[in-house]
């Protein structure tokens, strides 16, 4: 497994990836600071919510971190301005938001923060956590336009403003999928709300951190709370798996996919949980190539099988790991790795998606086709290359990339 050269690829790509327009121009939004694109080429070309989270993990310890402050001040000041943080800078996305990875970033941009010795470090986490805070209950929690997201017992949906399900599956990040049977709005999704879970238990973090324990207390609380509800509705003991919920209906979805274990990620399903999910599911999502978006194939459905994205793979692997299956995730970190590594050997770049059932055939275009680049690619490969280095497991191919993975 050759990963030397594609790291290589990578520290010399993030540079073309790099923007910085702080005045609006036509439909993109100014933002003050730089930020990283998921794209060089003539789509994406703006800052988008949950990329950038991603893409932040591959910059961490690199000449370019400093861009995970930049990029989280500038979601700050989006959030100032317009009361949310859009799916991404244009005036055109400001009916939607993404799956909200902003505390995640948060801490990345501290923990930057303090590396660098700055004395402000504390302030500054107390300042964007209290931004986040509004984020939460405001749009996240909202319970009428234009954030009518909060539907079902103190659950969450995916939402635009336009209650249109199509745009409320773009703020999913995945569109288009198999899941929810095209009924979002309809649907309490088990990514969201375990995210927000963690947004939750981030506050409570933060706050005892800095000296609110009342303050803690109450987040921890309302965590406690969220998880009991996604336990009750969200978990099928007869299949052992977490699924998303039909809040009309009454009912959990019965479709597969990846979104059954973000749970895990989120520290919220119980061990007994953990060993049914990896023992009867993790098999069937594993693949040659890593692992499937999900069971259910469908003609110009991308987030689906059998294409495989990088931030489900880190998100599933971390889940894995935060349990103690530690060799699964790192055997599905060779895997993607290796299939990344070969497509960038027969192709010279990286790509925003992945066939990982067949990993010599193409993926799934979907509707807008198959994107060269790619930030949140490049990213998870990188951190996938420095976590089996550090467990002794990466490859020697490693070589005369170790000074991009030094940290």
């Amino acid at each position: 497994m050759d990963l030397a050269t594609a790291l290589t690829y990578i520290t010399d790509y993030w540079p073309r990836l790099i923007r910085y327009h702080p005045r609006d121009q036509g439909t993109l939004i100014g933002l003050p600071k730089p930020y990283l694109v998921p794209s060089d080429g003539a789509m994406f070309q703006e800052m988008y919510y949950w990329d950038s989270y991603f893409m932040a993990l591959g910059v961490v310890g690199t000449a370019h971190e400093g861009l995970i402050v930049d990029m989280a001040d500038n979601m700050a000041h989006l959030l100032r301005r317009f009361g949310l943080i859009p799916n991404a800078n244009r005036y055109y996305f400001l009916s939607r938001s993404q799956p909200p990875f902003f505390t995640p970033l948060i801490w990345l941009a501290y923990d930057a923060l303090r590396r660098r010795g700055a004395e402000d470090a504390d302030q500054y986490l107390r300042r964007m956590m209290r931004l986040a805070e509004r984020e939460h209950d405001v749009v996240w929690m909202g319970i009428e336009q234009p954030h009518h997201r909060q539907v079902f017992a103190g659950l969450s949906r995916y939402f635009d403003i336009n209650y249109l399900d199509m745009l409320a599956s773009c703020e999913s990040g995945w569109d288009h999928s198999t899941r929810c049977d095209d009924r979002w709005l309809e649907h309490l999704p088990v990514d969201l709300n375990s995210i927000l879970y963690v947004r939750e238990l981030d506050f409570g973090r933060a706050a005892e951190l800095l000296g609110s324990p009342r303050r803690a207390a109450e987040w921890r609380r309302r965590a406690a709370k969220r998880a009991e509800v996604m336990q009750d509705l969200m978990w099928d003991e007869d299949r052992g798996f977490f699924f998303d919920y039909d809040w009309v209906n009454r009912k959990r979805n019965p479709h597969l996919s990846l979104a059954g274990f973000y749970p895990l990620w989120a520290g919220m399903a119980t061990p007994e949980q953990a060993v049914r999910i990896v023992r009867d599911w993790l098999p069937r999502f594993e693949h040659p190539g890593g692992l499937v978006t999900s069971e259910e194939e469908r003609a110009g459905r991308q987030w689906a099988h059998p294409n495989g994205w990088a931030p489900l793979q880190w998100l599933v692997t971390a889940g894995l790991e935060q349990y103690g299956y530690s060799a699964e995730a790192d055997r599905i970190r060779r895997a993607w790795l290796t299939n990344c590594a070969g497509i960038f050997a027969a192709t010279g770049t990286m790509w925003e998606k992945y066939n990982v059932v067949d990993t010599v055939a193409h993926a799934e275009a979907g509707l807008y086709g198959s994107v060269a680049g790619f930030g949140w690619s490049n990213a998870v490969f990188v951190d996938f290359a420095r976590r089996l280095e550090r467990t002794g497991d990466g490859s020697n191919a490693l070589g005369s990339a170790s000074g991009s993975l030094a940290r």
